[in-house]
């Protein structure tokens, strides 16, 4: 590591906002202490992946604080969202049993809040899952936790506009929530609302070129968005580099990368 690298062990050198923090210490574990090292703050978000019954994500959800608090100890700060993917919403998962499941974790002080939940579809199915988090996630909010919302990549416009209509009752707690995995084609709506965006880079989302349009489009909005890996079987390291690409005002960057991420997640 040169020397920016080795001054950035002493506070965040840059905020990933939403990876699977877990997945990668299991699949790609050597990336584990390459993001110690990049001075990475990593916010871990739920996604099980193999559920089958709800008491499967019981377990999962349980394995994953286990894996924040262990990474803690070996010296890795990172924090964690907990929530039902709506690609892990099981067949016995009931809206009454969301609230069950979440509560236990909401107390962790490692838990920043709720999340990764949404529509994958934009099923009736989905959506009655997702309006079971927003309740909860509109009490917790109210004791600083946030919620993070995933948009997926098929159908994007139409179901992000599913998603953003589902969130309109929740303006009175916007500023708490981020709708994540926003494009060129779907950013503006989501800014428009008064709502945080998340950005994914990385070679299956968006690229540098893609950044820089959307940071010269909603330069007026750059305090409201900020950029995440999404990494799970392995760990990108786009927003490391993006640190040092002149294509984006180093001021953007700053913003983008760390102050933005800090400032909505309360870690200021």
């Amino acid at each position: 590591m040169d020397g920016e690298n080795t001054n950035c062990r002493a506070g965040t050198g840059f905020v990933d906002s939403h990876c699977h923090l877990d997945l990668v210490s299991v699949c790609d574990g050597t990336s584990i202490s390459w993001i110690k090292e990049s001075g990475c703050l990593p916010v871990s978000w739920s996604y099980c992946g193999r559920a089958q019954r709800a008491d499967d994500l019981r377990k999962y959800l349980a394995r994953q604080k286990e894996a924040i608090a262990r990474l803690n100890r070996e010296g890795l700060r990172c924090y964690y969202l907990c929530g039902i993917h709506p690609r892990d919403i099981t067949p016995d998962l009931t809206p009454s049993l969301v609230s069950e499941l979440l509560q236990p974790f909401l107390d962790d002080p490692l838990c920043l809040g709720i999340g990764e939940i949404g529509l994958e579809t934009g099923s009736d199915r989905e959506k009655e899952i997702l309006s079971a988090h927003l309740a909860v996630a509109a009490k917790a909010a109210r004791r600083g936790k946030v919620a993070g919302i995933h948009t997926p990549r098929g159908n994007k416009e139409a179901v992000t506009a599913q998603v953003l209509e589902m969130l309109e009752d929740c303006r009175h707690w916007r500023r708490s929530i981020v709708v994540d995995h926003c494009t060129r084609d779907t950013i503006a709506r989501v800014l428009q609302m008064g709502l945080w965006a998340g950005i994914t880079m990385s070679p299956e989302k968006t690229g540098t070129r893609d950044l820089a349009e959307i940071v010269n489009a909603h330069g007026n909005n750059i305090g409201s968005i900020m950029l995440n890996t999404d990494s799970g079987a392995s760990y990108h390291r786009d927003l490391w580099a993006l640190r040092r690409d002149e294509s984006i005002e180093k001021s953007a960057r700053a913003a983008l990368l760390n102050d933005n991420a800090l400032s909505f997640f309360g870690l200021s």
